[in-house]
């Protein structure tokens, strides 16, 4: 499959442990995902439908390969959508942004996303200060929750980051409500992995 264009769902160690042999891409059950190496690194890939389009049966399956490979360790996500033309092309991209790469994975190792949603929003910026102090970093670039905040966590502190949303939410007795969404593989942290639109852009059909 050098040739073909494979459909990228992130970037991983070459030694991380977990196996794409497992997992099944965007076509179906007989769709294999398998990694394209390039050093230090690789890029889990499948094959590439020949047009892709933002279903939720599509949507999950991205979303379900990536929750496998960052329960194994750590992993840089894609967006939904990223296209390589082949596989050089790819491993050539790879070799370009290792370092950069590397360093994005020692920053996430032993550390999970989760995003919290405040609403109203009108008062939401004291809730994600109050949040802050048990964070590694805080973003705004959201993945899943909308007019929320994203925050990298260690994975054991986990259960006190959450009990402290629980906290919050309960102090708001009724005039509103706070809601966070993970652990999840750290999606709104990780911006090297979409220097690939450079070479290798998303090709997306929105009408279902």
């Amino acid at each position: 499959m050098n040739g073909a264009a494979v459909y990228v769902f992130g970037v991983v160690a070459a030694n991380h442990p977990g196996q794409p042999a497992d997992l099944v891409g965007l076509g179906g059950p007989d769709s294999a995902v398998w990694r394209v190496h390039a050093g230090a690194t690789a890029a889990v890939v499948a094959e590439a439908p020949g047009w892709l389009r933002a279903r939720p049966r599509d949507l999950l399956a991205h979303q379900l390969v990536l929750d496998c490979l960052w329960q194994a360790g750590p992993v840089l996500p894609a967006r939904y959508g990223i296209v390589a033309p082949d596989e050089e092309t790819l491993r050539a991209w790879l070799r370009r942004s290792t370092l950069r790469h590397l360093d994005a994975l020692a920053q996430v190792a032993g550390r999970v996303e989760i995003d919290v949603g405040a609403h109203p929003v009108a008062g939401a910026g004291g809730v994600y200060e109050a949040l802050r102090p048990l964070a590694v970093r805080a973003s705004a670039g959201r993945f899943l929750v909308e007019d929320g905040q994203a925050f990298l966590v260690e994975e054991d502190t986990v259960d006190t980051f959450l009990s402290r949303v629980a906290e919050l939410d309960r102090a708001q007795a009724g005039r509103g409500r706070i809601r966070a969404t993970g652990p999840l593989p750290p999606y709104a942290f990780t911006e090297p992995i979409n220097g690939l639109s450079g070479v290798a852009g998303p090709l997306l059909d929105r009408s279902g």
